[in-house]
């Protein structure tokens, strides 16, 4: 009886030590991914990208758009944003213009893009519009758009002429407004953008 008494206290113990993950040791962090890089065609787009911890940061998207103002070609747009039901306040102009709510399944999953590590960041836009055709050369403008924090969206927008010579464009930075946490404004830094025809 005492063997029997012994043999369950042991058992207990064992699936006790198992359930509470005993002799499970911490392994050692993964390394970071590599930075995302996908830039091909004549217009380059790079930037610094600094991951934000949170809810309602770290979503971004950056379009073409020709000019009249309407939507070209969606580069990117992160995939929490498209694909798992965004906020009313998450990249608000690209959602807009791109009418992301009516867009068809493949054709969102062509520009979605995972929430890059932290790091340097490029992409690029082959002169072709959203259904692959190439669009005529004339004034475009590159528009990246980055959800800071909540209702805080950073802008840059840069223009460049399709069929010309070589272009760096003169990115301008602009704010819906201030970030709660002050620490998001720099969840994009360096943003720069070389067309080379």
């Amino acid at each position: 009886m005492k063997r029997n008494l012994m043999g369950l206290f042991l058992s207990g113990l064992v699936a006790v030590g198992l359930l509470t993950g005993c002799g499970s040791e911490k392994k050692a962090p993964a390394p970071a991914a590599p930075a995302q890089t996908e830039a091909k065609g004549p217009l380059t787009l790079e930037y610094t990208f600094n991951k934000k911890e949170g809810k309602g940061t770290s979503q971004m998207a950056a379009w073409i758009e020709d000019k009249d103002g309407k939507l070209v070609r969606t580069l990117f747009a992160t995939r929490y944003t498209t694909q798992k039901g965004y906020k009313k306040q998450a990249l608000p102009q690209w959602v807009k213009k791109s009418g992301l709510a009516q867009l068809d399944k493949a054709k969102v999953d062509a520009f979605t893009k995972a929430t890059p590590q932290s790091g340097k960041v490029t992409a690029g836009w082959d002169g072709k519009d959203d259904n692959g055709k190439s669009v005529p050369d004339g004034t475009y403008k590159l528009v990246v758009e980055a959800t800071l924090y909540q209702d805080s969206d950073a802008l840059w927008t840069g223009t460049f002429q399709k069929g010309g010579k070589e272009q760096t464009l003169d990115m301008k930075e602009s704010l819906t407004k201030e970030p709660e946490k002050k620490e998001n404004k720099d969840l994009i830094t360096g943003v720069k953008a070389v067309y080379r025809p």
